[in-house]
C-alpha cells in the first residue's frame, strides 16, 4: 500500500520531488489531505493526470470536495478516526479553524502521527489518535503552526509530547525556528531535524 500525505503547493513541485526521489507517482494507491490550503493541495493536479479517479481522504470542507471533485478525483469525507488500510488511519478531523485531520500509522514502537500544519494544535491532534486507536504515540511529525508562538507556549507544547510518551518529534513546515531550536536545546534526545526527502527507518 503506498500513499501521499499532502501534496505540496505546485504540480511541478511534486513532480520534480518526486523523479529525485524515485517515487513513481503512479503508484499511489490514495492521497490524504490534511486541510484545505493551497500550500497542502496544489499538487493535487498532476495526481489527477495520473490517476484520474483516485480517491482523496478529505476533511469534512464543502470547497475541499468541490475542488477535488472539479480535478476528476474521488473526495472521501472524513468525520471519524478510520482505518484506510491495514494499521494506517486517518484522525478525525478537529476544528482549527480550518477542519484539519491527520494520519497515523500504527508500528510496533508506537504511533507514527503526521500532521498538516496542526491548526487545531498539534497536542489536541495527537491526543486525538491515541484516544481513538488506543495506541501510543511514538513519532509526531509536521507543522506545528507555531511560527510566531511564545516561548512558553512552546515549551508547554513540547513537555506535553514527551510526556504523552513522544519519543522522536520532528517540527517542520511552519513549525518555526524556535520551536526546532528549543527542542533541540532542552529535549535534544527528542529532536528530530528533517525536510523534504527524509527518511524515517523504525526498528522494530
Amino acid at each position: 500500500m503506498r500513499l501521499l500525505f499532502n501534496t505540496g503547493p505546485d504540480p511541478m513541485v511534486l513532480e520534480v520531488n518526486a523523479r529525485r526521489l524515485g517515487i513513481d507517482l503512479s503508484k499511489i494507491d490514495f492521497v490524504v489531505i490534511s486541510h484545505a490550503h493551497g500550500d497542502h493541495t496544489g499538487g493535487l493536479r498532476l495526481l489527477a493526470l495520473i490517476k484520474p479517479g483516485m480517491m482523496v481522504y478529505i476533511p469534512p470542507d464543502g470547497s475541499l470536495v468541490n475542488y477535488v471533485r472539479s480535478l476528476g478525483l474521488k473526495p472521501i469525507q472524513v468525520n471519524d478516526t478510520i482505518d484506510v488500510s491495514r494499521g494506517i488511519y486517518v484522525v478525525k478531523p478537529l476544528y482549527g479553524p480550518p477542519v484539519e485531520e491527520a494520519l497515523a500509522i500504527k508500528t510496533g514502537r508506537g504511533l507514527v502521527i503526521l500532521v498538516g500544519c496542526s491548526h487545531p494544535g498539534v497536542v489536541n491532534i495527537a491526543g486525538q489518535a491515541v484516544n481513538d486507536i488506543g495506541v501510543k504515540p511514538y513519532i509526531v511529525l509536521g507543522g506545528f503552526h507555531m511560527g510566531g508562538a511564545p516561548p512558553q507556549e512552546i515549551e508547554k507544547v513540547a513537555s506535553q509530547l514527551v510526556e504523552m510518551g513522544v519519543e522522536k518529534i520532528y517540527p517542520l513546515h511552519c513549525s518555526g525556528d524556535n520551536v526546532r531550536s528549543y527542542l533541540a536545546n532542552h529535549y535534544k534526545d527528542n529532536y528530530g531535524r528533517g525536510g523534504v526527502g527524509l527518511e524515517i527507518v523504525i526498528q522494530e
